[in-house]
């Protein structure tokens, strides 16, 4: 069994966590009784541009990566870090967001960002050598 989708996933999801419980700890305490702040409308847009940028190009590197074992054409290693600073955005914007740290909020970012390293570890692992 190749332990690296594993390992990518677990590191991925303890990066959001870990800053999901970091942006909680720095956020100012709320006067008792008083409800936390509606995230900005705008917030949306931004994170599902976010996400739809990953997607494209995890896509993009997925499918180059594998067609590259018969073409021999390799994508350029600029496209890899420019994945992982995208992979890396999309894991932090939860907690830049505003999201609480509660149970029910953290296992939702644990299981996203699971999904997140694991597709990031495929587009990585099908890159020809």
């Amino acid at each position: 069994m190749n332990p690296g989708p594993l390992l990518s996933a677990a590191s991925a999801m303890a990066l959001a966590v870990t800053a999901l419980a970091v942006a909680h700890r720095m956020r100012p305490a709320l006067p008792e009784g008083e409800e936390p702040p509606e995230p900005h409308p705008a917030l949306s847009a931004i994170g599902s541009g976010l996400l739809s940028g990953f997607i494209l190009l995890t896509g993009f590197l997925v499918a180059t990566g594998w067609a590259a074992r018969t073409t021999g054409v390799v994508p350029p290693g600029g496209l890899y870090v420019a994945e992982v600073a995208a992979g890396v955005a999309v894991l932090l914007f939860p907690a830049l967001s505003g999201l609480p740290f509660t149970p029910r909020c953290t296992v939702a970012v644990c299981a996203f960002a699971a999904l997140v390293g694991y597709t990031m570890s495929l587009a990585f692992q099908l890159r020809p050598q």
